[in-house]
């Protein structure tokens, strides 16, 4: 498994499967950091939110945190799957 396709899952276990915009896909090009779908930040959890700036902004989810750990995990996994169980 590439890692491309490892974030491409992640992305996917965020984006609401019943999005019109996206429809589950989490992104509506095949440019996934310009066109992420609305829907992906909405279901980001709250501990991945990137604070305000100075001239009064509210604070916004920003799922990259999240999406990137998940992805990391998907790749291990698949990684770890292709490792021979003997060692010598």
């Amino acid at each position: 498994m590439k890692a491309a396709d490892a974030m491409l899952l992640a992305l996917r276990e965020y984006a609401a499967p019943s999005c019109r915009r996206c429809h589950g896909r989490g992104a509506t090009g095949e440019d996934i950091v310009a066109t992420l779908c609305a829907c992906v930040r909405r279901r980001v959890s709250v501990e991945d939110v990137t604070p305000g700036g100075d001239d009064g902004e509210e604070a916004v989810p920003h799922p990259w945190g999240a999406i990137t750990r998940r992805a990391q995990q998907i790749h291990a996994a698949a990684m770890l799957q292709a490792v021979p169980d003997t060692w010598s």
